[in-house]
C-alpha cells in the first residue's frame, strides 16, 4: 500500500513532535531575514534632504556629477523646463545620437513641461542635460537624496 504525503507527514508528527516546532522557527528566520533586508531597503530609500538647482543649457553638454554636485547620488529628480527650447536628458550615461542638422534624435523635454524620475533609492549618479544647436533653456532641479556628507551609509541595527 502506497503512503500519500499527508499521511506521511502525519507518522512523522506523531513520531517526531518536535518537528513542528523546527519548522516554524526555520520560517521564522527566513520572514526575518526578508524583513531585514527590506528595512535595509526602505532606509535606503528615504530622502533626508531636499536640494534645488537650476542651470543654463546650451548645445554643450552639462554633465552634472559627484563632482559638481556634492548630493548626488540622488533618489529622484523633478526637472522643470522654464526656458525657451526644449531640453534633453540623460540619466547615469549619455547616450544621445545627434542627426545630420546638428539635433538630437532623442526626444526632449518642452519648454514648460516637467519631468521626474524617481529610482526609489540613491542610484542616480549622473545627469546629462543638452539643447539643440542654437537652443537654449534653463532648467530647475529639485532633488531628493540622501545626506552622505554628514555620515556614512548607516547599518540596519535590528
Amino acid at each position: 500500500m502506497a503512503v500519500t504525503q499527508k499521511q506521511g507527514l502525519d507518522i512523522i508528527l506523531t513520531e517526531r513532535e518536535y518537528v513542528p516546532s523546527v519548522i516554524q522557527i526555520q520560517i521564522l528566520n527566513d520572514i526575518a531575514g526578508i524583513l531585514y533586508e527590506q528595512l535595509a531597503v526602505m532606509k535606503d530609500a528615504t530622502p533626508d534632504t531636499f536640494e534645488k538647482y537650476e542651470y543654463a543649457v546650451t548645445n554643450t553638454i552639462t554633465e552634472l556629477t559627484s563632482d559638481t554636485i556634492p548630493s548626488f547620488p540622488w533618489i529622484s529628480v523633478t526637472v522643470y523646463n522654464v526656458g525657451a527650447d526644449p531640453v534633453h536628458i540623460f540619466i547615469n550615461e549619455f547616450n544621445g545620437q545627434m542627426s545630420d542638422s546638428g539635433t538630437m534624435v532623442d526626444p526632449a523635454l518642452p519648454s514648460g513641461d516637467t519631468f521626474t524620475i524617481d529610482m526609489r533609492a540613491p542610484k542616480i549618479k549622473k545627469m546629462f542635460l543638452v539643447c539643440d544647436v542654437g537652443k537654449t533653456a534653463t532648467v530647475r532641479l529639485f532633488v531628493s537624496c540622501k545626506n552622505y556628507r554628514e555620515h556614512e551609509r548607516e547599518e540596519v541595527i535590528l
